[in-house]
């Protein structure tokens, strides 16, 4: 079995004549606890009950040493360490442990891992609109069908609804906002985007 992979158009500069493209590879699907514990039951001889204990006995040890700042290794897996943050300050001395806050938990995988993921196999997914280029006037035509049930887009909604990427999705967005036909109400970082009257089929009265 293959992993999934689509084509994206790669930014260039704007002097650049040639259009470029890259490859990514496509999420087809997402396991849970649950399906990890039937994965395991299926490919082992313990029960369900005893890798599910095992499970939770890994998620309580794992949290409570690097909850010490310990970094904690599995073999064919990976390292895990946490990582902090503080305030930017002029004086070291001004940095306080009360100042200092989790910031997340930085992972590097095991190069047993990477020598058995090197050997991954690729085909081009069927269904994603990724690799295609929609003009202006085709976005405009989802949008327009898209506003005849909702009140607002957000980014990711773009990108499921025209096939792009993020930071395409996002650059077309704002593109619409300079043009007129969508406000971005609020904070500047907030996700959702309105019609604006007389565009995409909203009345302007």
């Amino acid at each position: 079995m293959a992993a999934l992979y689509d084509l994206f158009r790669t930014p260039q500069p704007k002097d650049e004549a040639k259009v470029r493209y890259h490859a990514r590879s496509v999420v087809t699907g997402k396991m849970s606890t649950q399906d990890l514990i039937r994965d395991i039951t299926q490919r082992s001889a313990f029960k369900e009950g005893v890798v599910t204990g095992v499970l939770i006995a890994l998620e309580e040890a794992l949290q409570a040493s690097l909850a010490e700042g310990k970094s904690v290794q599995l073999d064919g897996i990976g390292a895990f360490r946490i990582s902090a943050k503080s305030p930017s300050v002029r004086d070291r001395h001004e940095i306080r442990a009360e100042s200092i806050e989790f910031k997340g938990v930085v992972y590097k995988a095991d190069k047993k891992l990477l020598k058995k993921l090197g050997a991954t196999k690729f085909m081009r997914t069927k269904y994603s609109q990724c690799s295609e280029d929609l003009s202006q006037i085709e976005i405009d035509g989802l949008l327009m069908d898209y506003f005849k049930e909702h009140e607002y887009i957000t980014t990711k909604e773009m990108q499921h609804l025209c096939g792009l990427s993020n930071a395409t999705a996002l650059r077309r967005l704002k593109e619409r906002v300079q043009e007129g036909k969508l406000s971005h109400p609020g904070h500047k970082r907030a996700p959702f985007y309105f019609p604006e009257p007389g565009n995409y089929g909203i009345s302007k009265e």
